[in-house]
Parts: structure tokens; sequence; C-alpha cells
């Protein structure tokens, strides 16, 4: 009958393994279940996240559209003001032209009134 002890303790060993193997694949499911649960979880996180960041996207076009329009804008006024300095430069410098000759002719016209004969104490006009 050793035949047969030796035949049962492989027996009950074989049941053993057999049940640990079924808890090890139990929690194995369990765990592929947890898992599976979890990238569903992510997934729609992912899906939501991705909703937003395309809306954030579309905003984001809209306020570049609209930068690029003002910047045209801005880009056209800068020439008009380009224009305008350009236009005052020339004006104040024709106007320190006229301003430098006005001077200049209000020297000659004092010094030429200076050279009159006549007494202007006398009530008579130089030059009569």
């Amino acid at each position: 009958m050793p035949d047969d002890d030796e035949l049962e303790r492989k027996f009950r060993k074989l049941a053993v393994e057999h049940a640990e193997t079924r808890w090890l694949a139990l929690r194995l499911d369990d765990d592929v279940k947890e898992m599976r649960q979890d990238i569903r979880a992510i997934r729609a996180t992912q899906s939501e996240h991705t909703a937003v960041l395309n809306g954030h996207t579309a905003v984001l076009n809209e306020h570049t559209a609209v930068l690029t329009e003002h910047t045209a804008v801005l880009t056209e006024h800068t020439a008009v003001l380009n224009g305008h300095t350009a236009v005052l430069t020339e004006h104040t410098a024709r106007f320190d032209s006229i301003d430098s000759q006005l001077r200049s002719l209000t020297q000659l016209v004092g010094e030429a009134l200076h050279r009159l004969p006549g007494d202007p104490e006398d009530g008579e006009p130089p030059g009569r």
C-alpha cells in the first residue's frame, strides 16, 4: 500500500496546487477587471480633456484671426503715421527756415530804420 499512500499524497498535492492555481486565476481575473475599469475611466477622462482642448483650440484660432486683423490695421495706421511724421518733419524744417528768414528780415528792417535820417521825437516819421 505504499503506492496508495504515495498516490494519495500526489493527489492531495495536485489538489492544493489546483486550488492555488484557481485562486491565482481568480485574482488575475479580478486584476484584469480592475485594469479594464481603470482604462475605461482613463479613456473617458481623455475624451473630456480632448473636447476641452478642442474648445480651447477653437477659441485660440478665433483670437489669432482677430489678432491678425488688428495687426493689419496697426500696420496701416503705422504707415499713415509715418507719412504724417514725414510731413510734420518737412513742415518743421520749413517753419524753422521761415522763422530764420523772418528774424533776418526783422534785423534788416531794424537796421534800416535806425539809419534813416530824422528824429523820431519831433513827431515826424523817419524818411520824411
